[in-house]
């Protein structure tokens, strides 16, 4: 529904655009006007406003493309992101794949920070330059190989089938066969939010290392080191949903 809202809203200023520019008391340009300038500008402006028009059509109304993903070929953001972006506006499920292209970029920030604050405090020489650096691109991998599994979940869900569901449970027993059908709907939604949890906590270790690194003073143990990359490393596993 929002992506026809915004269609609309895109018709209506390429609309007010036109008005302006080619309604006489106001800029009145037209392709017949005595100045060589004017009369090109108004082709021009013709011409833009004609793609806009097409282009808004095509970005709002195009079908998303199904393309299930393999966690081992998501090395990159661009890898998933194209597929959770094309399905945020999918009902119920859209939501999930908005929430987890949000989850990408934040990541990317964050193990940016991380990288700067482990060269500043190590030095690129350095034996735990290499550990903390190694555990952050672990975070990051771990992260985009969830949200590549949860793109392919959204993309699997049947929306239309939950609705059906939905609205015929009220009529039937819990018991029957649509219960169970609804059943295995709202253990897929579950799993997806699941999916969403595990890496905002991903999320929130990574800052919380990357405090801890600031604060480390030069007089710190290895063992502080040693406890921060355990810490990391036990949440991967216990977030990593890729098999």
């Amino acid at each position: 529904m929002k992506k026809y809202a915004r269609l609309l809203a895109s018709y209506a200023a390429i609309a007010i655009a036109a008005m302006v520019l080619y309604t006489p008391w106001l800029v009145g340009l037209t392709p017949s006007d005595p100045s060589i300038l004017r009369a090109g500008l108004s082709v021009i402006c013709a011409i833009l406003l004609t793609g806009a028009f097409g282009g808004s059509t095509y970005a709002y109304l195009r079908e998303p493309e199904y393309r299930l993903l393999e966690s081992g070929e998501v090395n990159e953001p661009d890898d998933v992101l194209p597929q959770l972006r094309d399905f945020s506006e999918v009902p119920t499920v859209g939501t999930y794949a908005s929430e987890a292209a949000a989850q990408i970029e934040t990541m990317e920030r964050r193990c940016e920070r991380l990288r700067r604050v482990i060269g500043a405090k190590f030095g690129e020489q350095s034996l735990s330059h290499d550990k903390f650096a190694a555990v952050v691109d672990a975070a990051r991998r771990t992260l985009l190989r969830n949200c590549a599994l949860l793109s392919n979940r959204v993309q699997s869900f049947d929306v239309e089938g939950y609705r059906k569901s939905r609205h015929l449970l009220p009529k039937s027993s819990q018991d029957g066969l649509e219960g169970e059908r609804i059943a295995v709907y709202e253990q897929a939604l579950a799993d997806m939010h699941e999916v969403i949890e595990a890496n905002e906590r991903l999320l929130l270790e990574m800052g919380k290392l990357e405090m801890e690194i600031s604060d480390l003073e030069a007089d710190d143990t290895r063992e502080d080191n040693n406890r921060m990359l355990e810490e990391v490393k036990d949440l991967l596993e216990q977030t990593r949903y890729y098999r």
